[in-house]
């Protein structure tokens, strides 16, 4: 350990270690019985992204679900479960007032665009 570690006052009791903050969300999502297991991997990718990007406010809330859209915009197109599991999520964030409705159309137009280049890849 260096010197500067050493004297500074950062304490590293307050780290988290991502591998197991996801272990211990999954677990804990696997005690879910009336949620189905791609609502639970919703949940899994939300709370992993909100966590590793410190979303700590409901003022994040609309940048987060953009960039949310953004990182796992691919994967959703491709599975169309989860792409309506995100959507019914931000519905909900909608339905509590913390998501706008311009917000949630921007989503809808990144994840449109995925399904886009999805159906038309670029040859090269």
């Amino acid at each position: 350990m260096a010197m500067d570690q050493v004297v500074s006052d950062r304490d590293s009791e307050d780290e988290v270690d991502d591998d197991v903050a996801d272990f211990e969300d999954r677990r804990m999502l696997d005690d879910f019985v009336d949620v189905t297991k791609d609502e639970k991997q919703i949940m899994h990718l939300w709370n992993s992204f909100v966590r590793k990007q410190r979303v700590l406010a409901d003022g994040h809330i609309p940048w987060a679900c953009e960039a949310f859209s953004n990182l796992h915009g691919r994967n959703l197109v491709k599975a169309p479960a989860l792409i309506w599991c995100w959507r019914l999520f931000m519905i909900k964030l909608w339905n509590h007032g913390i998501l706008d409705a311009r917000t949630m159309n921007n989503c809808n137009i990144i994840l449109e665009q995925y399904e886009k280049k999805d159906l038309h890849p670029i040859k090269g």
